[in-house]
C-alpha cells in the first residue's frame, strides 16, 4: 500500500510545518522585496532551520537523534513567526523585533554544541543547505513535458541531488540521472530511435515477473546502447551519477480478479482494430486499472534502488516494470540474466508479490518517496526541496482521461502532495497515448515544460539559496 511508515509521520509532523512555514516567508519577501527585508529574511529562515533538526552525525560518524531534546523549541519557534506573521505586509516591519527569536536560536545552538559530540561545520550544513529532489509522475506520453523542466533547472545552476520517478516519470528520470550535467542530446538520440514497432511487440511470450499484456515493451532493445556500461552492460540504478529511485507496484495475489490469460489477451480486440479503437482503450484502460485500485490493501509499493537488495536493479528493468500497465503494456525480464533474477526472485520473496507493474496504482507522484528519503538522511543533507511534476491531473485539456487521473488522484496523488514544496501541475503536454513521439512533438513538448515551470523560478532560487550563518 501507499502509505507513509510511522516513522516518517512523526517525521512529518515535526519538520513539515516549519518547511511550510519558510516557504510562507519567502514567498512574503518576494512579493516585497527590500534590503530590510532580505535581513529578517535570512535571519528567521536559520531559526527555523536550526527548529527542525531533528537527527545531526556525530563526530565518530554515529547518528545523533536531537528530535526529542529540540522539541519544546521547535514548538515555540513555530507558535512565535507565526504570531508575527500575522497582518504583515513587509518583511522589513519585522526589524528590531526578532531579537527574542535570534537570541535563544543562538542559545540553543550553544547547548547542542556543548553537550553534544558534533562538530559545528556539521551542524551548520544541516541547517543552511538543502538539497533538490525532483519527482517525475506517470502519464504517458503527457510526461514528454518533463525533460523541459530539466533543462530550464539546469539553466538556473540547480542540479538534482535526488530522481525520484514513477512509469514514463521514471524513464525520463533515467534520462537526467545519467550524467550530473544534463545534456538533452542525449535524451534526442533517444527520441530519434524511439518506433512502435522497435518498443512494442504484440506476440505471445512467456511472463514471469510482470503481469501479461497485450503489448510487450523491449526498452533493452531499443535504449539500450544509450544506458550502456563500460563493461558492456546496462547500468544499474546505482551506477546513475544522480542518485535515482523507481516506484513501482507489487501485486500480490489477492489483488488479481481474472487469470493471467484474462490480461494477456485483454487488448487483442483493440489491437486489430488500430487507430480507431482510441476511446475503446482508454475505457478498457480505466476499467482494468480501477479494478487494482478498489483493492490498496493487496497492493505493495516498491521503490526500486531505495528498497534493500534492489541498489544494483537494472535501471531500464526499473522503468519498464514502473511503465507496465495490467492489460495494456508488458514488461519483464526473461532473458538470460541470473543476477537479475536473484534480485527479482528476493525481492518477491521478501514483500509476498506475485508481479511487478504500473507504479502510477500506489504513487502515480511519489513526493513523500522523495520528501521521507532525504529526511531519513540519505541523501546527508536532511532539509530538501521537493518539486513535485504531475503530467495527468485532471484537466479540461484532457477530457477523456478526467476520470482515470481523477482515480487515481483520489487513491495516492493527494496523500503524497503534502509533502512536495512545489507541485508544478502541468496541463499543456501531448496525449498520453502519444508514447513514441516525433522529435518535433518531443521539442515542442520540453518548450512546454520549461514555460511551466518559468513563473516559479524565482520562488525556487531563493528557497535553494544556502542559508547564511547566524553569528554569535
Amino acid at each position: 500500500m501507499s502509505r507513509a511508515s510511522p516513522e516518517t509521520l512523526l517525521l512529518a509532523a515535526r519538520r513539515r510545518p516549519l518547511d511550510q512555514l519558510e516557504s510562507r516567508l519567502v514567498r512574503r519577501h518576494l512579493a516585497a522585496p527590500d534590503a530590510s527585508g532580505r535581513a529578517v529574511l535570512d535571519a528567521l529562515r536559520y531559526v527555523i532551520s536550526l527548529a527542525r533538526l531533528t537527527s545531526l552525525r556525530g563526530r565518530e560518524g554515529r547518528t545523533l537523534a536531537v528530535g526529542s531534546a529540540m522539541a519544546l523549541h521547535s514548538a515555540w519557534v513555530k507558535e512565535e513567526v507565526e504570531k508575527r506573521l500575522v497582518g504583515l505586509h513587509r518583511l522589513s516591519d519585522l526589524s528590531g523585533t526578532i531579537g527574542d527569536l535570534v537570541q535563544r536560536t543562538r542559545e540553543v545552538r550553544g547547548s547542542l554544541l556543548a553537550n553534544l559530540p558534533v562538530d559545528r561545520q556539521e551542524l551548520e550544513a544541516q541547517v543552511c543547505r538543502r538539497t533538490l529532489v525532483v519527482v517525475s509522475g506517470g502519464g504517458g506520453g503527457a510526461g514528454f513535458v518533463y525533460p523541459g523542466v530539466y533543462h530550464r533547472l539546469e539553466r538556473m545552476g540547480l542540479t538534482p541531488d535526488l530522481m525520484v520517478g514513477t512509469s514514463i516519470g521514471a524513464l525520463l528520470s533515467l534520462f537526467r540521472a545519467r550524467h550530473r550535467t544534463y545534456d538533452q542530446a542525449v535524451l534526442m538520440e533517444g527520441a530519434r530511435s524511439l518506433s512502435w514497432s522497435g518498443i512494442f511487440t504484440v506476440l505471445e511470450s512467456k511472463n514471469r515477473y510482470g503481469l501479461p499484456a497485450t503489448l510487450k515493451m523491449d526498452l533493452q532493445g531499443v535504449l539500450g546502447p544509450i544506458f550502456r556500461h563500460p563493461e558492456g552492460r546496462t547500468l544499474y540504478l546505482s551506477e546513475l551519477e544522480i542518485p535515482t529511485y523507481v516506484v513501482s507496484t507489487g501485486i500480490t495475489v489477492d489483488a488479481l480478479k481474472h487469470d493471467m490469460d484474462y490480461y494477456e489477451h485483454f487488448f487483442d480486440g483493440e489491437v486489430q482494430r488500430g487507430a480507431q479503437a482510441g476511446l475503446r482503450s482508454v475505457a478498457k484502460t480505466m476499467q482494468v486499472v480501477r479494478e487494482f485500485l478498489s483493492r490498496p490493501d493487496a497492493l505493495v509499493e516498491v521503490v526500486l534502488g531505495r528498497d534493500a537488495g534492489t541498489e544494483r536493479f537494472d535501471a531500464l528493468d526499473a522503468a519498464g516494470f514502473s511503465s507496465a500497465i495490467p492489460g495494456a503494456l508488458h514488461y519483464d525480464v526473461l532473458r538470460s540474466d541470473a543476477r537479475m533474477h536473484r534480485i527479482l526472485d528476493a525481492l518477491y520473496a521478501e514483500r509476498g508479490i506475485t508481479r511487478l507493474g504500473e507504479g502510477g496504482m500506489v504513487a502515480n507522484v511519489a513526493s513523500r518517496v522523495g520528501w521521507e528519503s532525504a529526511a531519513a538522511g540519505r541523501l546527508g543533507i536532511r532539509n530538501s526541496f521537493v518539486l513535485s511534476l504531475d503530467c495527468f491531473a485532471p484537466s479540461l485539456r484532457s477530457p477523456l482521461w478526467i476520470p482515470l487521473a481523477e482515480a487515481v488522484r483520489r487513491a495516492n496523488v493527494v496523500e503524497h502532495s503534502r509533502f512536495a514544496d512545489l507541485t508544478l501541475t502541468l496541463t499543456r503536454t501531448l496525449s498520453p497515448l502519444n508514447l513514441v513521439p516525433s522529435v518535433r512533438d518531443s521539442m515542442t513538448a520540453m518548450r512546454w515544460g520549461r514555460e511551466a515551470l518559468e513563473p516559479h523560478v524565482p520562488f525556487m532560487k531563493e528557497m535553494m539559496r544556502p542559508i547564511p550563518r547566524l553569528g554569535g
